[in-house]
Formats: structure tokens, C-alpha cells, sequence
């Protein structure tokens, strides 16, 4: 009998630990605002004049001003000698639908080493996202005014495509299909990698009635003694490498990225959709994306500085010289006014140059538009009511200005939005 109780103790006890070694955390952010703003658009030079100003305007309650309403779930467990095991789960969450929940932004698992680092498979963020949430003064917020994270929130709507500054243009945020490498701190350093790693590949033989040999277009079709073989493809590859350095009050941080989309068909498409902000890899259209994102910021105690510059080129990978560019480069500061008040600005300026318009198989250029000078700033502030709940306004601007729509005339068109918001945000 003793000895039965003592086995019963023993593996409670070691229930007991089992259970402390392992944690499950859920998280999350609540943000909902009133927002607003407005569009307009104006055509100069002799052509399409008679169109003159559009102006669109907004107002309306909306989620994810400030940051994107989530909610997550994350863990680990101890696995002895310094090992252990995570995961993050994290999907975006829409208040002002019935539906609620909308699509993964995380979803990974790996493991750790104290030490050393960490590996991570699955839907994760590109290192130059990373880089940025590190170091933009605005917080990455989605109101418009910011150049390296373009963005806007309200029922008056964004911008056109021509105007460079479509939501989430100059960087992909995360990729599904994806391994990373993150290290712990070396002397101030710290070093992210990600590999992005994802094909279907597809032969159909199917035999014919006639036989008629030859080499088709795209799909690479091959008949030969009345078989049909026709192959498929359609592949994302692609690496991203970032490295951190902190020095007492100073930031520094340099990143690269570049993925590519490859498939059989042989065609010319728009580079535009390639790798798409909203974390899936979209289907194969021979494209390939490299970015670049450098930044720092130092802390002066009474206020934070920061400094920006990011580029972004999509080309075609059929033909390198029908692409899209995206530059920018801009300043900024965060301060707490008082212990409860904090308030931040920034001013960018930029460049876009539009991905061409191309036809047929063999990319007949029907114009090539020329580059958009973009100016834009934005300024904040939040009232922290707690470590966890605060009240927030902000206001930004963005301009795009002589952008020649088309190469056989020489009007130009300017593109300005203002977009605004007041809310709360609880985070828990």
C-alpha cells in the first residue's frame, strides 16, 4: 500500500513538471476607429482635360487603424539542455464583420537552442518586415502619410494603381512555405535568414487518334507516335537575409530579399501581383522581386530619431527589362510628451516608376509611363489610459506628382490623399 502511494506521488510530481515546461499564451489586439479622408486626382497637359479634379471622401467607423486587429496563439516547451519547441498561430481579425476572423498572418513551428537560435517552417514574416516593426516611427500603422509602409484606412478608398502608393507596395510582408534561422545576440548583433521554397510540377500523356510531331507554345506541349505529353509548372523560390546591430541608445539595422516566380507559360504579365501582402505567394507569373530596407534610430532620452531607405524592384522574369521600381527614404521621431502622452511624426519623399503595359506573348509595349515623385508625412499621437489600453489620433498626407501617363502625350496626372483616424486599442 505505501508502495502504491509512493509511485502515485512520484508521478504526480512528475506531471507536475511536465506541465511547467510547457505554456500556451493567446494574444491579441482590439482596434477600432472613426476614419476618414479623401482622394483626388487631376490630369493636366492638353489630353483629358476635360476630366478634370476627381474627389472621393470618406468617414466611417473602422478595424485595424492603428494596428491590425489579430488574434494568436503561441507556445513552448522546455525540451532539457537548453532545447525547446514554439509555435505561433495568428490570424487577423475584422470587427466590422460578422464573420470575424479573416486570414492567417503567422502560422509556424521550431525549435530553439539558448545560445545559438532558432529554426521556423511555415507562414512567416520576410525579414525586411521584420526590420520594419523594428524601426518605423509611426509603429507600422495602416493610415496613409508613411512611404515605407504605404497604407490607407476608410470608406473614401486608396489610390489608384498609377500612384506608387498602393497599400503595402514597397515590401512583401510574410510568405507561406517559408524556413527561417534566427540567432540570439552576439556582442549586439543579431542575424535573420528565411528561405522561401514551393513548386507543382505536372506531366499529362494522354494518347491520340492522329499523331502529328512537333513543339507546342506554352504549356510545352510534345506530340510523337500518337502520345501527347504536356508538362506544367508553377514555382516560388527565393531568400531573405537581415542583420541587426545595437549599441547602447543606437539601432542599426540592413536587409535584403529576393523571390521569384517561375512557370512554363512563356507570357508577359504584370509584375504587380507577384508576392502579395497579405501572406500567401500568389500562382507563378515570371516574376522576380528584390527589396532592399536599411534604417536606424537613436534613442536622445527626450525624444527618438529615426532614419529610413527602401527600394523595391519587380521584373519580369521572361524580359528583365519590363519592370516596376519603388524608392524611398524617410525621417522621423517618437517622443512621450508626458508619462501618459507620446506623440510621433515623420516626412518621406520617393519615387515609383509603373510596370509598363505589354500585350501578346511577345510583349508588344503599348506605353511606357514614366517615374512619380511622391511626398508624404504623417503625425500622431496616443493617450495611454494603461500599459495595455490607449486612445490614439492620427493624420497623414500623400502626393504623387508628375507621373506621365503615357509616352504619346505629354499631360500628367497628380494623385493627393489625406486619410485620418481617432480611436482605441486594447491590447491583451
Amino acid at each position: 500500500m505505501k508502495k502504491t502511494l509512493f509511485a502515485l506521488a512520484a508521478l504526480g510530481a512528475l506531471s507536475g513538471v511536465a506541465n511547467a515546461q510547457s505554456s500556451v499564451t493567446v494574444y491579441g489586439i482590439i482596434d477600432e476607429g472613426l476614419t476618414g479622408g479623401n482622394t483626388q486626382s487631376a490630369n493636366g497637359g492638353a489630353v483629358n482635360t476635360a476630366n478634370g479634379v476627381v474627389k472621393t471622401t470618406g468617414l466611417g467607423f473602422t478595424s485595424g487603424n492603428q494596428s491590425t486587429s489579430r488574434i494568436g496563439f503561441k507556445g513552448s516547451e522546455d525540451l532539457g539542455g537548453g532545447m525547446s519547441a514554439f509555435f505561433t498561430y495568428e490570424i487577423k481579425m475584422d470587427n466590422d464583420n460578422t464573420l470575424g476572423l479573416s486570414t492567417a498572418r503567422q502560422a509556424f513551428v521550431g525549435v530553439k537552442k539558448n545560445g545559438l537560435g532558432s529554426i521556423a517552417a511555415g507562414t512567416q514574416n520576410t525579414p525586411v518586415y521584420d526590420a520594419v516593426l523594428a524601426s518605423d516611427p509611426g509603429g507600422v500603422n495602416n493610415i496613409a502619410g508613411n512611404l515605407v509602409t504605404t497604407s490607407f484606412k476608410g470608406p473614401q478608398g486608396g489610390l489608384v494603381t498609377n500612384s506608387g502608393v498602393m497599400t503595402n507596395q514597397p515590401y512583401a510582408t510574410r510568405l507561406a512555405n517559408t524556413a527561417s534561422f534566427k540567432t540570439d545576440n552576439f556582442s549586439g548583433f543579431t542575424a535573420r535568414a528565411l528561405i522561401l521554397a514551393t513548386g507543382a510540377n505536372a506531366t499529362e500523356t494522354t494518347t491520340n487518334t492522329s499523331s502529328v510531331a512537333g513543339v507546342g507554345g506554352a504549356g510545352q506541349v510534345k506530340t510523337s507516335d500518337g502520345v501527347t505529353t504536356q508538362n506544367s509548372s508553377n514555382n516560388q523560390s527565393g531568400y531573405g537575409i537581415g542583420v541587426d546591430y545595437t549599441w547602447h541608445k543606437l539601432m542599426l539595422t540592413a536587409n535584403y530579399q529576393g523571390f521569384k516566380a517561375t512557370s512554363n507559360s512563356n507570357v508577359l504579365t504584370t509584375a504587380q501581383t507577384i508576392f502579395s501582402p497579405g501572406g500567401v505567394t500568389t500562382a507563378a507569373v515570371n516574376v522576380q522581386d528584390t527589396n532592399q530596407y536599411y534604417a536606424a534610430n537613436y534613442d536622445f532620452g527626450i525624444l527618438k530619431a529615426y532614419a529610413q531607405y527602401i527600394n523595391r524592384k519587380m521584373a519580369n522574369d521572361v524580359n528583365s527589362s519590363f519592370f516596376s521600381k519603388y524608392t524611398a527614404q524617410q525621417i522621423g521621431v517618437r517622443s512621450y510628451v508626458t508619462p501618459t502622452i507620446e506623440a510621433f511624426a515623420s516626412a518621406a519623399q520617393g519615387k515609383y516608376s509603373a510596370y509598363p503595359s505589354i500585350t501578346g506573348t511577345n510583349g508588344s509595349t503599348t506605353f511606357t509611363p514614366g517615374s512619380a515623385r511622391l511626398n508624404a508625412f504623417q503625425i500622431g499621437s496616443n493617450y495611454w489610459l494603461s500599459k495595455r489600453t490607449n486612445l490614439y489620433a492620427i493624420y497623414g498626407q500623400t502626393a504623387t506628382s508628375n507621373y506621365n501617363y503615357t509616352s504619346a502625350s505629354s499631360n500628367t496626372i497628380s494623385y493627393n490623399q489625406n486619410n485620418y483616424s481617432v480611436g482605441v486599442r486594447h491590447t491583451f
